[in-house]
């Protein structure tokens, strides 16, 4: 089949033009970073909703769920009354420059026993001789345990030591040997040598220091003689 001059004119005059061509790819590229925004748009929506809700969330938890913990618990425990406590810092902001009267004029609003928090540690505050006199001699026994460190169910012994086992017979039992066998007279008797070096060490420091002109402080220098007293008790080192 031979195509003649004017049928290769009508079948170019068909064609698209470059202009034209550069249209629909312009059309296409443009709807295709069309769909691309809108995608993006729809990410960033998404994005933005779950942050707005876990947000809220943390807040009800913090403001609301803490709060409703908080009174549930109080009224478990029969906490006595107090302020309610922030996130995190508790009562802490309510204490000023004299810590004393911020607790007296919390103890007019809230009574002479009131409950506070440090940061996350509860505390209950005592505000007058007779109900001090009910903790430290009526219930003293109640009240004669200690806090357990961070940790402590992990270093168990921890709690097997003096300063940390709950009062009960294995601490009067650790009590009575430490005033037996370390807290006699003749025991630390026996301890006065090393005191009194360790002391004839600090004065001729302080006295060496002194004669070079430097300045002396002094709990720097007791601070050190209390730490070496011990060491060289208990270890013989310094």
């Amino acid at each position: 089949m031979s195509l003649t001059a004017e049928n290769m004119h009508v079948a170019a005059t068909n064609l698209p033009s470059g202009d034209q061509l550069m249209g629909v790819f312009s059309h296409g590229a443009a709807h295709r970073l069309t769909r691309m925004q809108l995608r993006s748009w729809e990410s960033l929506l998404l994005l933005g909703l779950v942050s707005i809700v876990t947000l809220l969330l943390f807040v009800k938890v913090l403001f609301g769920g803490a709060g409703g913990l908080q009174g549930r618990k109080a009224m478990k425990l029969r906490l006595p009354p107090g302020p309610r406590p922030l996130p995190i810092i508790g009562n802490m902001h309510q204490f000023g420059d004299k810590p004393h009267i911020s607790l007296w004029n919390l103890a007019k609003k809230y009574g002479p026993i009131m409950h506070l928090k440090l940061g996350s540690q509860g505390v209950v505050v005592v505000s007058s001789a007779d109900a001090a006199r009910e903790f430290v001699k009526v219930q003293d026994k109640v009240w004669a345990g200690r806090p357990l460190p961070p940790g402590a169910d992990i270093f168990k012994e921890n709690i097997e030591n003096i300063v940390f086992a709950p009062y009960g017979n294995y601490w009067r039992h650790l009590r009575k040997i430490c005033t037996i066998e370390l807290f006699t007279g003749k025991r630390l008797e026996s301890f006065s040598p090393l005191r009194t070096q360790e002391f004839s060490q600090m004065v001729r420091a302080i006295w060496d220091d002194s004669q070079q002109g430097k300045v002396v402080d002094l709990a720097v220098k007791i601070s050190h003689l209390s730490i070496n007293n011990m060491t060289r008790m208990l270890l013989n080192k310094r």
